[in-house]
């Protein structure tokens, strides 16, 4: 794995690339972190989903500043959640994209989006507003906004009608932060605009079940389900595959 700078960012944004084993071309996947940022969870995710044949890029929001900010309380939390805003995020996904697309080893129509809670929600509005993407992967992230801001200028429920990239999602019901009549009002918009997506809910899982660092959240068969679901899902729309 390597740090690089992104093409076409003029603030020197980086993102941690992990490339897989032979000349390829392969498919490729922008990996979007939760709120800490890049660590070596979402450093674990990038190396296995190269495993798996596709050239990871790992979005680091936070290379501006120079660090991560403080998420040791919930209260601080959200404070960070407030304070990352969506137009600059999209736009180092963007250049994400240009960056891969540029890649010798890349299929640039082959580029999919993935994302773990606030990534997992950029993951989807990336797949709202670039073509270029082939299909998007959403573990957890939020659907609903209580209130918009110049941060925050749009929920995501409301931009549904935009979806172009089919996605896939993952919920737990026991999660404090989606509700399951959030995730029911995104599946019925997503239906009603006549998008292709599959979402998945997992019971007893709360949010963020797939990190596997914190004992109080992790979930293991819900956390390897929806890595299968998901790694089938890409394969159908960026390889070809259908694994029986």
């Amino acid at each position: 794995m390597q740090t690089v700078d992104l093409q076409g960012s003029p603030e020197g944004v980086t993102a941690v690339l992990a490339v897989p084993d032979g000349d390829g071309p392969h498919p490729a996947i922008v990996l979007l972190p939760a709120i800490a940022g890049v660590n070596a969870y979402t450093k674990t995710a990038a190396e296995r989903l190269a495993g798996h044949g596709y050239v990871t890029l790992l979005l680091d929001y936070y290379s501006r500043e120079g660090q991560a900010p403080d998420v040791s309380s919930p209260e601080l939390i959200g404070q960070a959640v407030a304070d990352l805003q969506d137009p600059r995020v999209l736009g180092d996904i963007g250049a994400a994209i240009e960056t891969l697309s540029a890649h010798p080893r890349v299929v640039a129509e082959k580029i999919a989006t993935w994302g773990f809670c606030i990534g997992g929600m950029y993951a989807y509005l990336a797949a709202c507003e670039y073509e270029q993407i082939a299909a998007a992967v959403d573990f957890y992230g939020t659907v609903r906004y209580a209130a918009t801001s110049e941060h925050k200028p749009i929920s995501p429920l409301d931009r549904a009608r935009e979806l172009i990239a089919p996605l896939i999602g993952h919920f737990g019901d026991f999660d404090r932060l989606i509700s399951g009549d959030d995730v029911d009002a995104f599946a019925s918009a997503l239906r009603a605009h006549g998008k292709i997506y599959e979402f998945h809910t997992y019971q007893g899982a709360p949010h963020a079940f797939d990190e596997d660092f914190r004992a109080q959240v992790f979930r293991p068969v819900a956390a390897r389900e929806a890595w299968s679901r998901s790694l089938c899902f890409l394969d159908w729309y960026l390889k070809g595959e259908m694994p029986r």
